[in-house]
């Protein structure tokens, strides 16, 4: 295995451990009252998510458990068939993130959130550092895509 795809594997290693981690610590010292951190914008609490991405019910925690496993195990083939360095960088990021989550529904049963951001009553669904690197991860695929499918990327 060369070194690109190593590091993409170490990347996603990485989140995976941050996550737990975080998770760990949120399920230790949080409670469901909101600790304020940055004001009101940013705050920790303890939150359950036995739905999909922004508490979107959808399919049953069997569904979701099956999907995130399917989901990871294309993710590594992804990015062993990668040619682009960056790409299998960006995949790597959103395996860690898709792992940590997975990771959550086989022992814990729903995922475990904790950040909350927001202003007032206006807050964006409470997530984790797994929910993190998914976006970012996602984001920047699409982004260093311009637009266009990442499949002339993929070794045949």
């Amino acid at each position: 295995m060369n070194r690109d795809r190593v590091r993409a594997f170490l990347v996603a290693f990485g989140v995976l451990v941050v996550d737990q981690l975080t998770k760990v610590w949120a399920l230790s010292h949080l409670d469901s009252v909101p600790v304020p951190i940055v004001g009101d914008v940013l705050r920790f609490v303890l939150r359950f998510n036995t739905a999909a991405a922004f508490s979107i019910a959808w399919g049953g925690p069997m569904v979701l458990l099956v999907f995130n496993v399917v989901a990871s195990v294309l993710l590594v083939v992804y990015i062993l068939r990668m040619k682009s360095t960056r790409v299998m960088l960006f995949l790597g990021l959103t395996l860690g993130g898709a792992l940590g989550n997975t990771i959550d529904r086989v022992f814990r049963g729903p995922v475990t959130d904790f950040i909350d951001m927001g202003i007032g009553t206006l807050r964006w669904p409470v997530f984790n550092v797994a929910d993190i690197a998914l976006v970012v991860g996602g984001a920047l695929l699409l982004l260093s895509s311009g637009g266009k499918c990442a499949c002339k990327d993929v070794r045949a």
